[in-house]
């Protein structure tokens, strides 16, 4: 029933649970939740209260007066939801459901309340002479004309930094893990009548490695080099390669390149695989090698699958953290990771050498929750869409895998995160850290005396 409540909703929830071990009842009610509700001063229900010139400890009075007269047991360790607190979690989900919002408030717990029969609170606030018709309608108003309404992160409308894509390119060619593939491509040029490298070349010379791992899987659905060498036969326009210009790759080619190094540096790997290249691909969806694997009848969705499955199961800081960032992005009710969310999953691993540097600062997992709330705001009606990275969040993740890269690692850690992170001055990930009252000088001498003193 609670995986459709808000965070702030589940801590009424939980509010109330307390109250009711405190006050020595063995069941949570109505008026249990409605203290629970009263609890947030910054909440609309309270802002309503105080319109009306009702103060908040002389309700929280009435309504212990109400408990009061509740039996109670002495000692309670454990209460469970009395039949009317049920009916109303269940009356929340309706009104939520009735209102277009994907996920319940407490201002929609408030509401279920108010609908519920012969309810004594309902008496408590018509003796305040409250209308509570009017005091309802208002809050369906205000709730119906949120519903569409979504909190933009300030780090989504940043443009993109002019990138280097030549120098990128280069690093990639050059790395030991797929310099022979590109070698084998160029190398085909000369049997060809083509000067620029497509994704067709890529592809055959992937697939000429028949004993890697790689080769194995495409076998499996049906993309050999044979089969691909066939459907290329029939091929007799590169047209699908070309958009406006010509370089030394196709632009198809260059941006199924550029988007495996995006997947490489959302994986921490600091080396670029053939299988990045496969996935940029497959990402792509353009080309006459992803056009090949459609007519082949490649079934995408389980062939990255297939791919990622070996990748994701290598203990990786990198992956586990912006896993954990995605995570936060969903339960706040937005589609875009942004540089605070990575550095809450730095945050929220806890292991890492990062972790343990903003730890002896005093960066704790609440406060920072907290903070990047305030700083980005929360959307209660995230759907099941794509969790994206903002440009600043790209920014990071390019930046850490040139340190790592830089240090010869084969991998980026939590540590190349944070110094990428403490490298973005403007960033909506500095500006919580400055308010817990931590800066880069600090998490960069931090890192620098937890490096120096650890031994392997």
């Amino acid at each position: 029933m609670f995986e459709k409540f808000t965070e702030k909703a589940i801590d009424v929830v939980k509010s109330a649970q307390i109250y009711a071990i405190e006050y020595n009842h063995e069941k949570i009610y109505p008026e249990h939740l409605m203290l629970a509700l009263l609890n947030d001063s910054n909440s609309l229900i309270v802002k309503t209260f105080s319109i009306y010139k009702i103060k908040t400890e002389d309700l929280k009075k009435d309504i212990i007066n109400l408990l009061n007269k509740r039996a109670v047991v002495k000692p309670v360790e454990f209460v469970v939801f009395s039949d009317s607190s049920k009916d109303i979690f269940e009356r929340t989900i309706d009104i939520a459901a009735s209102l277009g919002n994907m996920y319940v408030k407490p201002e929609h717990i408030f509401l279920a309340i108010w609908d519920y029969p012969k309810l004594e609170l309902a008496k408590v606030l018509k003796e305040k002479n409250i209308d509570l018709d009017k005091l309802k309608s208002m809050f369906y108003n205000v709730l119906s004309s949120n519903k569409n309404k979504k909190i933009t992160h300030p780090e989504i409308v940043e443009k993109r930094r002019r990138n280097d894509k030549t120098d990128s390119i280069i690093s990639l060619i050059e790395s030991s893990d797929s310099s022979k593939i590109f070698d084998r491509a160029i190398a085909k040029l000369s049997t060809s009548n083509y000067e620029i490298l497509g994704t067709e070349q890529i592809m055959q010379s992937i697939l000429e490695d028949s004993g890697s791992d790689l080769s194995k899987i495409l076998a499996e659905f049906g993309v050999t080099s044979e089969t691909f060498s066939e459907k290329l036969k029939e091929i007799s326009s590169r047209q699908a390669e070309f958009g406006d210009k010509q370089i030394i790759f196709t632009p198809n080619a260059l941006k199924v390149l550029m988007l495996a190094l995006d997947i490489v540096r959302e994986e921490g790997n600091a080396s670029i695989l053939p299988e990045h290249i496969i996935l940029g691909l497959l990402k792509s969806k353009k080309g006459i090698a992803y056009n090949i694997l459609k007519e082949l009848n490649v079934n995408e969705c389980l062939l990255e699958e297939k791919i990622l499955q070996p990748i994701e199961k290598q203990k990786n800081e990198t992956l586990y953290i912006l896993r954990l960032a995605k995570q936060e992005a969903r339960r706040i009710g937005n589609n875009v990771v942004g540089s605070e969310l990575i550095l809450l999953g730095i945050v929220l691993e806890a292991n890492s050498i990062a972790a343990e540097v903003l730890r002896d600062l005093g960066v704790i997992v609440k406060d920072t929750r907290d903070i990047i709330q305030e700083l980005i705001g929360v959307n209660d009606d995230y759907g099941s869409g794509e969790i994206t990275f903002s440009q600043r969040a790209k920014l990071i993740l390019e930046d850490s895998w040139n340190i790592a890269k830089s240090q010869n690692k084969t991998k980026t850690t939590a540590d190349d995160l944070l110094l990428a992170i403490c490298n973005q001055p403007d960033s909506v990930a500095m500006k919580a850290l400055s308010r817990l009252g931590v800066d880069a000088l600090e998490i960069r001498q931090g890192i620098k005396n937890r490096l120096e003193g650890f031994t392997i």
